[in-house]
């Protein structure tokens, strides 16, 4: 082959490669302008924290045509709320299935609504993503942690009748309630999920029940936390979550919140019966073999609830998930305070201290490694938790005796001397006297508890009573 053929056959190589390469360019441009972050492209992403709402417009399928997607996107907008609820946005297309991902991926809403209809049905589907932790109103709340771990996406089909007025009000205010509940506006969520289920539809068709059913669950478990963990009414909130758990017995968060309800209620053994039949189905619910294990712990049954705890601990130590982890700190430190409450500080320490390492940093688990270390003799150790613990909460008198008592335990005399006085002035913000004869009496024989221990401390432990004695009166 000369250098002419050569060059030529090059040239010709080259062409093939930049056609391939363009055509390549082509079907990529034609599958953006065609994907739904193409054709929603106007959507602003949510912030951080903000509860958006997609609404697609409704399938046309039979009947005179109307746009409920764009009717139930107005109504959300006009309802009565405030302005940082949430925001909806119009989407413009319906979204397939698969490409629901996506829209999340780009947009990151809390809530998707697509749907379909014909001379005399509504179908919709809603795509629920909720956020990952609880706001910090319900967060500390008793059951939160059992309750809401792992939360998953969720994906209801729901059914309306076309001829009533306003046929998808229902879900109008159950995504209103959605946005005040994750707010941690309870009171509000109440009224507006209270609403929701009065206005669902009172006939569905047989074919439509069990997915209704199954969204009816939701607004019942809902109202079942609010009610039961939030506020502590547990017999009510047993109720709602019986409800909810006959609706929709495959569900783990209805069964969960029916059995921690009975446990609140003493009503154990009822309890157990409920987690044991859901673990034949769900056998690696690391949550029913925890709930169990708090069952047998109340019930003193400390092998059986130590077997328990370690099977979650199990299951969920070979999740790497950020969600997953959260979840075994919280384990740990649940089986900790079990161990502390047996006098087995050594296990007790240990479990708070792989808690912490999990990334667990919250008041209740530094203030109780604080103590147990000092029950163990760790001073050092002691005031580094304890003095976390009272910056958390600077407002609680009892964590900052525990402060003051850890470093002079530790021997930082003088830093030991500015926290007392600190916890004093803080304890004297009182105006009730018991209150403040409660705290300084604690403080006082905590005081008497580390002489008997560090008779070489014996004169500046004097010198601090002598103090709050004054402070006393």
């Amino acid at each position: 082959m000369n250098k002419h053929d050569r060059l030529r056959q090059g040239v010709i190589i080259v062409g093939a490669l930049l056609s391939i390469a363009l055509l390549i360019a082509g079907v990529l441009l034609l599958r953006t302008a065609f994907s739904p972050a193409a054709q929603t492209e106007n959507i602003e992403p949510a912030t951080p924290g903000e509860f958006l709402i997609l609404v697609a417009p409704f399938q046309h399928q039979g009947g005179k045509a109307y746009d409920f997607g764009a009717e139930l996107a107005n109504d959300l907008r006009q309802a009565p709320h405030n302005a940082d609820d949430y925001r909806v946005a119009d989407m413009a297309h319906a979204p397939d299935e698969n490409e629901i991902p996506e829209l999340v991926q780009s947009y990151h809403p809390r809530v998707i609504v697509t749907g379909a209809y014909d001379e005399t049905n509504i179908d919709a589907w809603v795509y629920f993503i909720p956020p990952e932790t609880l706001p910090p109103e319900l967060a500390q709340t008793e059951g939160s942690f059992l309750l809401f771990s792992d939360l998953k996406p969720e994906r209801y089909h729901i059914y309306a009748p076309r001829g009533l007025g306003n046929p998808l009000q229902y879900l109008q205010y159950w995504i209103i309630g959605q946005s005040q509940f994750w707010a941690g506006d309870d009171q509000r969520a109440v009224e507006s999920f209270e609403l929701a289920q009065q206005m669902e539809p009172s006939v569905t068709p047989v074919n439509r029940r069990a997915e209704m059913d199954r969204f009816t669950s939701t607004i019942l478990r809902a109202l079942g936390y609010i009610i039961g963990p939030v506020r502590g009414d547990w017999p009510v909130a047993r109720d709602f979550y019986y409800r909810a758990f006959t609706l929709d017995p495959d569900s783990l968060g209805a069964a969960l919140g029916l059995a921690a309800s009975l446990t609140q209620l003493n009503e154990l053994d009822k309890a157990t019966d409920i987690l044991q039949a859901v673990l034949r189905e769900h056998p690696d619910a690391w949550q029913v073999y925890f709930a169990l294990a708090e069952i047998k712990a109340q019930q003193g049954q400390k092998e059986e609830a130590l077997a328990l705890y370690e099977q979650a601990i199990n299951i969920l130590i070979t999740e790497k998930r950020p969600e997953f982890q959260q979840a075994l700190a919280d384990v740990y430190f649940s089986r900790g305070y079990y161990y502390y409450q047996q006098g087995d500080f050594a296990s007790a320490l240990a479990d708070y201290q792989q808690a912490q390492a999990l990334g667990r940093k919250d008041v209740y688990l530094l203030s109780n490694l604080g103590w147990t270390a000092y029950l163990l003799g760790d001073y050092d150790a002691a005031a580094e938790a304890s003095s976390e613990a009272a910056a958390l909460a600077p407002e609680q008198p009892d964590l900052a005796f525990n402060k003051a008592l850890h470093l002079l335990a530790a021997g930082r005399y003088d830093e030991a001397k500015e926290a007392y006085n600190e916890a004093i002035q803080l304890t004297l913000q009182y105006d009730d006297v018991l209150i403040r004869s409660r705290y300084f009496g604690v403080a006082y024989h905590d005081l008497e508890e580390l002489a008997s221990k560090r008779p070489d401390l014996q004169p500046i432990i004097q010198e601090i009573q002598n103090e709050i004695d004054i402070a006393n009166g």
